[in-house]
């Protein structure tokens, strides 16, 4: 299942969520304070910053209601449970966050003319990566056929 590790414990969030003091959400509110657990050291913190802002602005200029935030971990519950509660998986490869970001206009208005080069940037960066074999295919592979 996704966000699972090997080991049974993981601190990175997989699915789009929030909830009080929940490490399996993607953004916690303990002790009303907002923790975002979704950029890691590897992003553009400017980027970043102006995404979390423009979905800011956005959720109060619309008047969003997020809903009643889930206090259970999401680990724990199946595809169908998380379904049910409205919980959808975060991206899970370049390729999909790049079609995610690629069809969101409110990120994309928010990062302004930078959100287009971005994009083709990161496409670019997708087909570098899908032209390289993998050592873990290479042993997976290799001798099977």
């Amino acid at each position: 299942m996704v966000g699972r590790s090997l080991s049974g414990a993981t601190w990175a969030p997989a699915f789009i969520s929030y909830g009080d003091n929940n490490r399996s959400s993607m953004v916690r509110v303990p002790g009303g304070r907002l923790e975002m657990r979704l950029a890691d050291g590897s992003c553009n913190p400017y980027l970043a910053a102006a995404a979390v802002i423009a979905a800011g602005l956005d959720g109060i200029e619309n008047e969003i209601d997020p809903g009643e935030p889930l206090n259970v971990n999401l680990y724990d519950l199946t595809l169908a449970q998380l379904e049910e509660k409205g919980v959808r998986t975060l991206p899970q490869n370049l390729k999909e966050a790049i079609d995610a970001l690629d069809s969101d206009s409110v990120i994309k208005n928010g990062l302004g003319v930078l959100a287009d080069e971005f994009i083709s940037l990161k496409q670019m960066e997708w087909v570098e990566y899908m032209r390289h074999v993998s050592q873990w295919e290479v042993d997976r592979y290799l001798e099977f056929f």
